[in-house]
């Protein structure tokens, strides 16, 4: 657990950024589909950061933007001039557009073209960091979703710029440290498809959670790895060894199921050519049950194949509960927060952390690759970087 000095908190240091050119990572990284954007939560949320830096001379906005190679014909779908109109009729602002980190910018607040265009951001690369740096005099990283990855925009700014985090990435973490000191019962809700992403977690907190609830393709990587039979349902046929050596009462697995067929039925009851998408209705009254007597609840994936309404029911009903909920609830993930936007449930949930992989780091290992990179920041003198492009 990590609670950031206020020297490196933009909260606590908005003097230093008068007349200041200020280069922002965000996460733009939206759920983009018809012409238009669906996810507004990740964009919505820079309004906070942009009244921070209200004194601030430049702001440049970077991002990433889905994974496209770089200089592929296809790569130029996500680009993103082609949804700043959005962004800016959405924010209610006027926003200059960089084709590439060595145009200077004109307009007060600027967006700088997708990162992943460039090999550079993925791989790291300290000279295309630089070329970032030497947009502005200080770097403010509010990409706490993105801030798990050793990319150039995460990791290599802070070398060269006074650096901070912004009031987005000091709430989630503010949220997240309080999981690691809850009010008790403390259970976990993990769904989704991949269960090696969410294993830490998983081992991490075998010692500190009350119960962890597995859903979704997590549950049937875990329910075959014990030798139940799950037919032909996802599963991550890498992890079964490892899965095979984790055995808890603490952990609450899935009992009754829908298949692809639409029908109910049970564990025992499953066929070899048969498909798990949803919970039964057996399996959903018992997490139902559990949540009622937790004090802090966390939930991260979807409990079903969501992206089809009719094995949506597991993970909406689940959600319509947590809203209701008076206690500590704090959802997360990526698919979570796309599929509640959806519902239009997302504004109804009081703690919701913008970071899917990101907010799985740093449950398990109580430390995030960009917040490192900003904590070693604040042990060096900078010098000013050339401009001379």
């Amino acid at each position: 657990m990590i609670k950031p000095e206020k020297k490196f908190r933009l909260s606590q240091n908005k003097n230093k950024v008068k007349n200041k050119k200020i280069i922002v990572r965000v996460d733009f990284n939206v759920d983009f589909a018809q012409g238009r954007i669906f996810d507004w939560h990740r964009i919505e949320s820079v309004k906070k950061t942009l009244a921070e830096l209200e004194s601030a001379g430049q702001i440049i906005l970077i991002s990433h933007w889905d994974n496209p190679q770089p200089g592929s014909r296809a790569a130029k779908k996500f680009s993103f001039k082609k949804i700043l109109p959005q962004i800016e009729k959405r924010l209610r602002l006027k926003i200059g557009f960089l084709k590439n980190p060595d145009e200077r910018p004109k307009a007060k607040i600027n967006l700088l073209e997708n990162l992943r265009f460039w090999p550079g951001e993925k791989l790291n690369d300290r000279k295309f960091g630089r070329r970032l740096a030497r947009l502005a005099d200080i770097y403010i990283n509010e990409a706490f979703s993105a801030s798990h990855r050793r990319h150039a925009s995460i990791v290599q700014p802070p070398k060269f710029l006074p650096s901070y985090i912004g009031p987005n990435f000091e709430n989630e973490l503010k949220q997240l440290n309080q999981i690691f000191k809850p009010k008790r019962p403390l259970i976990l809700i993990l769904g989704g498809a991949k269960i090696s992403t969410k294993l830490p977690l998983i081992i991490h907190f075998l010692k500190k959670a009350d119960l962890i609830i597995l859903g979704g393709g997590l549950a049937n990587t875990y329910l075959k790895a014990k030798g139940a039979q799950v037919g032909q349902s996802l599963i991550e046929e890498k992890t079964l060894t490892k899965v095979k050596s984790i055995d808890s009462a603490k952990i609450i697995l899935p009992t009754d199921f829908i298949l692809a067929n639409k029908k109910e039925t049970g564990l025992d009851k499953i066929k070899p050519t048969d498909r798990i998408l949803d919970l039964g209705r057996a399996s959903l009254e018992l997490i139902l049950t559990k949540i009622k007597s937790a004090e802090t609840i966390v939930w991260n994936g979807p409990l079903g194949y969501v992206e089809n309404k009719s094995f949506q029911n597991g993970t909406k009903t689940l959600a319509q509960a947590l809203v209701k909920n008076k206690n500590f609830v704090l959802v997360g993930g990526g698919d979570t927060i796309a599929f509640l936007n959806r519902l239009g449930l997302i504004n109804r949930f009081k703690r919701v952390s913008t970071g899917g992989g990101a907010m799985l780091e740093y449950l398990a290992k109580e430390n995030l690759i960009g917040l490192e990179a900003i904590l070693k920041s604040g042990r060096k003198k900078f010098r000013p970087i050339s401009r001379n492009l």
